[in-house]
């Protein structure tokens, strides 16, 4: 296994490759870490050169000071890494610069796999999401943090579906204190200094080889782009996973591994 850090404009990215073949590169989701992947390095690192990152603003990676373009960071570190062409593996947040990347660079992807994503310029419908984002907003608003990671865990691990104590105490846990350390060390410029495509308006142009994986207990967004990705993509199609929302692969890691190793192997 080896760690590094590379220079991209205005800023650096932590990183970590494990194994040999053909490439495949993990996006963590918003406000977390590439830590949500130690489960697939080690099962994809016997089969696959893996390659995980903390996006800037996020993780180790260096805090943004100006405008900068996530999918763009992505091409920097693969032209570091001396890597032409890579799978991409992205949940929700990384799914969305997943997405940004193959509309910019299509000739870069080999295969696109889409872990609750969701798209850039995308506008939240969903009640629930929209009841916990005015939580967030006002537990922001009167500098309660423990108050606005609630409604984030609320949001993106329980689901619109779940009580907290339906949900494994572990992956809640792992991903409160990934929220926690993102927000307290980063002050969330990953999103805030961002620029993005539209991409809710170009799923059409979708080239990769795509897999779009969603849970039945996720927002009815997600599961929306989903459905939209898998119809509109040039060669998509959707896989739905029971009894999860958002995290797919914290809650169910072997049935995730094995989905993405079949999906991969058949490239």
């Amino acid at each position: 296994m080896t760690h590094g850090r590379i220079q991209v404009e205005n800023g650096e990215l932590a990183y970590e490759i494990r194994g040999e073949g053909d490439p495949v590169i993990l996006l963590h989701g918003g406000i977390l870490d590439s830590r949500m992947w130690d489960a697939e390095m080690s099962e994809l690192g016997r089969h696959h050169a893996v390659v995980r990152y903390d996006a800037r603003g996020h993780g180790e990676s260096s805090t943004p000071t100006e405008r900068f373009r996530h999918y763009d960071d992505l091409r920097a570190l693969m032209t570091a890494l001396e890597l032409p062409r890579a799978s991409l593996v992205g949940l929700s947040g990384g799914g969305r610069i997943a997405v940004d990347f193959a509309l910019t660079y299509p000739e870069l992807v080999e295969n696109l796999v889409l872990v609750a994503t969701g798209l850039s310029s995308m506008v939240p419908k969903d009640p629930f999401v929209l009841e916990q984002t005015k939580n967030l907003e006002e537990a922001g608003a009167r500098g309660d943090l423990p108050a606005a990671i609630e409604s984030i865990l609320r949001m993106w691990v329980d689901g619109p579906r779940r009580s907290p104590t339906d949900v494994d105490q572990r992956v809640r846990l792992l991903c409160q204190e990934m929220y926690t350390q993102t927000v307290v060390r980063h002050r969330l410029t990953g999103f805030t200094l961002m620029d993005e495509l539209r991409a809710i308006e170009r799923t059409g142009e979708l080239t990769p080889r795509t897999l779009t994986l969603v849970g039945d207990l996720d927002s009815s967004d997600i599961v929306a782009i989903a459905d939209q990705i898998a119809s509109e993509a040039r060669d998509a199609r959707k896989l739905v996973v029971p009894g999860v929302a958002h995290m797919i692969n914290l809650e169910k890691p072997a049935e995730f591994s094995r989905i993405l190793l079949d999906f991969l192997s058949c490239s």
